[in-house]
């Protein structure tokens, strides 16, 4: 039998770390906010661990609007 070969997806896109997410100050209370990934990595998501205040910044540019 001949060995399995490895298949590797041509469109490999790295996931960023929270690590390499850039950081982000509460607007109220000036507390580093905790970051995740949202809507597949579109968009960071910042919640603050204080006052729960909360703020989503998108990832990358904006897509273009539907034509009507």
């Amino acid at each position: 039998m001949p060995p399995m070969a490895t298949i590797t997806p041509s469109n490999q896109t790295s996931v960023p770390t929270p690590t390499d997410l850039p950081d982000r100050l509460c607007t109220w209370c000036k507390v580093a906010m905790r970051k995740r990934l949202v809507a597949s990595g579109q968009f960071v998501h910042y919640t603050c661990p204080t006052c729960v205040f909360q703020h989503t910044t998108r990832r990358g540019p904006k897509p273009a609007a539907p034509a009507h």
